[in-house]
């Protein structure tokens, strides 16, 4: 009985023990196969680092300013059109006008006449005043000679101050030069009723003849030239206004891409955004499915999927922090939270391990 109770115990501790080890070996298979997924996931998942764009982020801030000086420098531009356009029909004009006076040449006899009958009326009267003028400033002079003299008299005496001396002295000095002022605007005068009768004289054919027909071959020229000058300065309009247009058609292309930037869009309401480097471009695409994984390779779960890859190129730091090149793409999030984390890995909707579709905050298990 003895043996047998032995043998019977010995048994169960053998199937025990195999038990066990199928069990621990069943273990390690199922975490050896989990460990390969994940790393073969790890492998062909495209990491990425979320953005959380608000209208008060330093980007977006940059990025606004950014817009308005276009705007500032868009309408500068449009108004340097305006002007240059205002210039050209405004020379155009002179043109035309320039050009009739070419077909219409007219004597300017009668209006130098006119001129000048009414310039020699003019400084005679002047001169009248002025001559009025020197005679009141003479006898005044003459009268603040005779009360500087008496101010001597009076200050030798002792009956004033030098300061009262100094004061009629002043006033004496004004006097002269006021004196000095008439006589200079008299010698201007008299020369400008010289000229005036000088022209007179001509005119009614007392004096030299004019040569009206010089002056007429010389204001022709000078209008043949002025029109030169016009065109030229029209052509040059032409091409600065060309050259404004081409600079309208830029800004209005560089206003238009920048409103498709997530940045600009995000100075309206906050958005969710990932950088792409490129070395993870691969599966980035539309409808493609966002994962929130722990330390970035364990537990992963889905929290939205992409809505948009924005194209042109950014430099950012990757997943990693490192500086890198790629590109912006916008996530449509069922979970906000998750755009705060460190690294999100996006997974193509036709992976085999994931479905390609999901409940939102449905978690998603390797097999």
């Amino acid at each position: 009985m003895g043996n047998e109770e032995k043998g019977q115990s010995s048994g169960r501790r053998g199937v025990g023990t195999r038990l066990f080890a199928f069990t621990a070996l069943g273990a390690l298979v199922a975490c050896t196969g989990y460990v390969g997924q994940q790393g073969y996931l790890a492998a062909t998942d495209s990491f990425i680092a979320p953005i959380i764009l608000s209208p008060d982020n330093d980007q977006v801030l940059a990025s606004k300013l950014h817009a308005s000086q276009l705007a500032v420098e868009r309408a500068r531009t449009a108004t340097e059109i305006e002007a240059v356009e205002e210039a050209l029909a405004a020379g155009q004009k002179a043109i035309e006008r320039l050009k009739g006076l070419q077909r219409t040449p007219a004597s300017s006899l009668a209006w130098t006449s006119a001129v000048s009958t009414r310039q020699f009326a003019a400084s005679v009267r002047e001169r009248k005043m002025l001559q009025d003028q020197h005679a009141l400033l003479a006898d005044m002079a003459e009268k603040q000679s005779r009360l500087v003299e008496d101010r001597q008299t009076n200050l030798e005496a002792g009956l004033i101050s030098k300061t009262e001396l100094t004061k009629e002295l002043q006033t004496q000095n004004q006097l002269h030069l006021a004196m000095l002022e008439n006589e200079r605007t008299r010698l201007q005068t008299n020369l400008q009723v010289d000229h005036a009768m000088l022209t007179r004289q001509s005119i009614s054919g007392e004096g030299p003849m004019m040569p009206e027909v010089m002056v007429r071959e010389e204001q022709m020229v000078r209008i043949e030239l002025e029109i030169m000058k016009l065109e030229s300065e029209q052509r040059s309009k032409r091409h600065e206004k060309k050259l404004l247009s081409e600079k309208l058609a830029t800004l209005d292309e560089v206003e238009s891409q920048l409103k498709t930037r997530p940045i600009f869009r995000a100075a309206e309401k906050s958005m969710d955004v990932a950088f792409v480097p490129y070395t993870q471009s691969a599966g980035v695409t539309p409808g493609a499915t966002v994962f929130e994984c722990v330390w970035g390779a364990f537990h992963c779960k889905p929290v939205g999927e992409v809505s948009e890859l924005v194209p042109g190129e950014v430099i950012l730091p990757d997943p990693w922090g490192n500086q890198a090149r790629g590109q912006y793409a916008v996530l449509d999030l069922t979970r906000r939270d998750a755009a705060k984390s460190k690294t999100l890995r996006i997974r193509a909707n036709d992976s085999p391990s994931v479905p390609s579709r999901y409940e939102p905050g449905e978690r998603v298990s390797a097999k």
